[in-house]
């Protein structure tokens, strides 16, 4: 949930849209892949038709190449708008538009209409295919499905490896196969570049981070920001800590006092409030309770922005090069 939410103080209902990276999420169990679904001969060149099985085991025909997508997770908003021409998109998600929380916000302005999840609205654009989250509303789900559409739900991922999972898996449903696997080779030159400019640096060596956000928690393992961390060749100071609901570790001011990391990380955005991040850091950094930490001490306290800190497309590299650059600025 967008693969860790990153929703910093927003409210429980934009949590589950968001559903973002920061916060703990799975990968699907279920094995998938494409498999022609008539016999050998009878496809259209580009493998179609096929059967598909999505994240959460529906097993479905595409019959053909889709002319008309919907995306209703920024997760698949930002995947699609790299692999296939915006004319294919017959709608994306609000969140897919907003320069707050996309990376492809100035692409997405550019598509209409906005969709959400608003069946009547979907069932009279009537597309070709539809993507969902695994975590979006099953009893909207099935009214879409019983109108007769195809809604193929994506896994949200935490990790690089799930990341790319779910990118082929959209691809081999929409017939870009090829546009994925060069997304991906993208991906990993320049996860390389990264490790290239981080990986030498001994364990010893490796700065200590954690994120604080405003509800008074950390992201611990197996979250996205946790998985941008260690791109960044960073140690989480959350990730020894049992982690709750979304992979979220409890910090106390006691705790994270006595954790004293050498970088804190804090959200770049608060949920209905434009000047709350700011007003948040101003008080981190004027707390008395925070006033002997090394991190406001040598002023390493930075914010970052929402449309990296929760993202857990193939931005989440944007999101660790970003990192890397700030905690170790004489590597690059």
């Amino acid at each position: 949930m967008r693969g860790g939410i990153s929703r910093w103080a927003a409210p429980a209902a934009l949590l589950v849209l968001l559903a973002g990276p920061a916060f703990a999420t799975g990968t699907a169990e279920t094995q998938r892949g494409a498999t022609p679904a008539a016999a050998p001969g009878s496809a259209e060149p580009d493998g179609f038709p096929m059967e598909v099985t999505d994240s959460v085991g529906n097993r479905m025909t595409i019959a053909s190449r889709a002319e008309s997508i919907i995306s209703l997770s920024l997760f698949s908003d930002e995947v699609l708008f790299e692999l296939v021409d915006p004319a294919r998109l017959a709608g994306a998600s609000s969140l897919a538009a907003s320069p707050i929380y996309s990376n492809v916000a100035e692409r997405a302005a550019r598509v209409q209409p906005t969709v959400d999840f608003n069946v009547e609205q979907i069932i009279d654009i009537y597309p070709d295919v539809i993507f969902a989250a695994n975590w979006s509303e099953a009893d909207k789900v099935a009214q879409l499905r019983n109108a007769g559409l195809i809604v193929y739900q994506v896994a949200t991922p935490f990790s690089v490896d799930g990341i790319k999972d779910e990118i082929r898996a959209i691809a081999r449903v929409v017939g870009e196969v090829d546009a994925a696997e060069a997304l991906v080779a993208r991906m990993e030159t320049r996860i390389a570049a990264l490790e290239r400019a981080v990986g030498t640096i001994p364990e010893s060596e490796r700065a200590t981070a954690l994120d604080y956000n405003t509800w008074g928690t950390a992201n611990g393992v197996d979250t996205t920001w946790s998985e941008v961390l260690r791109l960044a060749g960073v140690v989480n100071a959350a990730a020894p800590f049992q982690a709750g609901d979304f992979g979220q570790v409890p910090m106390s001011k006691e705790l994270l006092v006595e954790l004293d990391p050498d970088v804190i990380f804090l959200p770049g955005y608060v949920w209905g409030d434009d000047a709350g991040a700011e007003s948040f850091r101003n008080e981190v950094l004027r707390d008395p309770a925070f006033a002997g930490l090394q991190a406001i001490a040598s002023g390493r306290v930075h914010m970052v922005p929402e449309n990296l800190k929760g993202t857990y497309s193939q931005f989440l590299i944007d999101a660790a090069e970003f990192v890397a650059r700030l905690v170790y600025p004489d590597r690059f």
